[in-house]
């Protein structure tokens, strides 16, 4: 075939091609009718085949260009992913991805989980066993001038909010946003700042609660924490989960290189981060009028309980059998 008849016996299809694209430019490749969209398709794998032949037979360049770009530009139409829109792509997200993304990564989140509350509790078991120990792990936050005069259940609030930058406690939601940021990013140290977040305020808010319970008043403790704490400590570990799910993506890059690990463990952890962030909405809207509320402690407690406990089975069943 000589360059040509080549033109000439190929030109109709281009001409046909572009006119199905510019149909398309407003709308989409929706504006296009059933019978436009097949036509689109049987016409596409030869254009495509156009581009190799136009170079073979030495077309001039701005024909070889405009195939090229009628390639381009009806590949595009025919496999690129329809954007949704943002409202729609958010619900998806939270609807599906986020639980199943949760899902996939539960056991960073049980071993973050599992640093916190070991410290935790051996921290908490220390205070009980030795009381000024307490004030060795939060000395800041547990100063107060007459130590002798004993503590009352006024001062939860007060010393809790003097804790220097809260951590897991009653502070501002921001202040507990920038906490879980702050357990994601030092992921990107192999995991060791993350360990060490969640060393120093598992320690932290072990001692806190055994200095109360020590002066008897772990239950009242217990209502003032709870009902916003639950789900705001869960929300940071969560995050710290991402930062060790960034760390071992570089520390352990398995089969990829460790460029190819980070950037799909650096993906993975920002979305994890990323769907913690309606946990302390909620978690600060509790905080700000359920916690100061003069309401019966068991009640608040319930409010807590349903907050966490609806948070984590959505996080267990939602998107079930969705492309996971």
């Amino acid at each position: 075939m000589t360059p040509a008849r080549f033109l000439e016996s190929r030109a109709p299809a281009w001409n046909r091609i572009e006119q199905l694209i510019e149909g398309t430019r407003r709308r989409g490749v929706s504006a296009l009718s059933g019978d436009e969209l097949h036509e689109l398709t049987r016409l596409y794998p030869a254009v495509a085949v156009d581009v190799a032949r136009a170079r073979l037979y030495k077309i001039d360049p701005a024909t070889q260009r405009r195939i090229n770009r009628l390639a381009i530009a009806a590949h595009g139409l025919l496999y690129r992913r329809p954007r949704g829109r943002p409202l729609e792509v958010s619900g998806r997200f939270f609807t599906q991805g986020y639980p199943q993304l949760f899902r996939r990564l539960w056991p960073y989140v049980l071993l973050a989980s599992a640093i916190f509350g070991i410290v935790g509790l051996g921290t908490y078991v220390t205070v009980l066993l030795r009381p000024s120990a307490a004030y060795i792990f939060v000395p800041a936050g547990l100063d107060v001038p007459d130590i002798e005069a004993g503590v009352t259940e006024q001062d939860i609030s007060e010393r809790f909010r003097r804790l220097p930058n809260p951590p897991l406690a009653a502070g501002v939601m921001t202040n507990n946003i920038s906490l879980a940021l702050k357990a994601f990013a030092l992921g990107i140290t192999a995991c060791l700042g993350t360990g060490y977040i969640l060393l120093v305020n598992g320690m932290m808010l072990g001692a806190f609660v055994g200095h109360f319970v020590n002066y008897g008043l772990g239950y009242e403790l217990l209502c003032f924490l709870f009902p916003h704490g639950f789900l705001e400590i869960f929300a940071i570990l969560v995050a710290a989960a991402a930062g060790l799910r960034l760390g071992m993506s570089l520390a352990v890059p398995g089969d990829l290189t460790r460029r190819a690990s980070l950037r799909r463990g650096a993906r993975e952890a920002v979305l994890l981060v990323l769907g913690t962030i309606p946990m302390f909405v909620v978690a600060g809207v509790i905080e700000g009028f359920v916690t100061p509320a003069h309401w019966p402690g068991g009640f608040k407690i319930l409010i807590g309980s349903l907050a966490g406990g609806t948070t984590i089975i959505y996080l267990l069943l939602a998107g079930q059998g969705a492309n996971e």
